[in-house]
């Protein structure tokens, strides 16, 4: 199966579950756990990334034992 976004993940589940396919059948054909796809039934568009905090860099994590001491 072809990667899709999100968005057309939900939007295929919501459509084929109208159709009348179970919860079950829906995780065997989209690969994905049953969270998923209650998520995709309960709400049409899927919850926003998590912003991460920014990472030091290798170099900055390697130059703050050398300032220390």
């Amino acid at each position: 199966m072809p990667q899709m976004s999100k968005v057309e993940l939900y939007a295929a589940i919501r459509r084929d579950h109208r159709g009348g396919m179970s919860m079950r059948e829906l995780e065997r054909k989209y690969g994905v756990t049953w969270r998923t796809v209650r998520k995709a039934l309960d709400s049409s568009w899927p919850e926003p990334r998590k912003k991460l905090p920014p990472r030091a860099t290798t170099l900055a994590r390697a130059e703050e034992p050398a300032k220390a001491g």
